[in-house]
């Protein structure tokens, strides 16, 4: 399981060296990481579900438009490398979204505005920028793997 080598991950996914023991493992950490994401107490305001209703509708049509890049009906492996370039991806934005997160935060409250506690729009408008920041990683790597899977493909013929 990759936790950071995008590259070496990509090289094994075109040489079809990742296993459905592997899958399991991206969908299982994933999952976790979902799981803890998202928590609603009778303090959520409409910012709350606001930014889940942004990042559900990101979420979408991010793994869309990736399911078209690997080739939509014909693809080849999608989950297998949704799931694995998601994670790889996702442990990526995690790390260098923090300081910017932070720095942004900090940023706004040194200019008086109210950032701790209630959800406010910045909210939202970070839940959107990261999301789809994280779909369009995702999906330029993807394109990346199909590509050379095609090219691949085409040299074998």
């Amino acid at each position: 399981m990759y936790f950071w080598n995008i590259s070496k991950l990509k090289l094994d996914l075109v040489a079809n060296k990742l296993t459905t023991l592997c899958d399991l493992k991206y969908l299982i950490a994933t999952l976790a990481l979902l799981s803890l994401s998202v928590t609603y107490s009778e303090n959520s305001n409409l910012f709350d579900y606001l930014s889940t209703l942004v990042d559900i509708c990101v979420l979408t049509f991010g793994t869309w438009f990736c399911y078209r890049v690997n080739g939509g009906k014909t693809s080849k492996d999608f989950l297998r490398r949704y799931l694995s370039i998601g994670w790889v991806v996702g442990i990526r934005v995690i790390v260098f979204s923090m300081p910017v997160v932070i720095a942004t935060y900090f940023l706004f409250d040194f200019a008086g505005f109210e950032v701790l506690g209630d959800a406010t729009l910045l909210d939202v408008g970070v839940t959107l920028f990261f999301s789809s920041f994280f779909y369009w990683r995702v999906f330029v790597h993807m394109k990346q793997v199909q590509l050379t899977d095609e090219k691949q493909a085409e040299f074998n013929k």
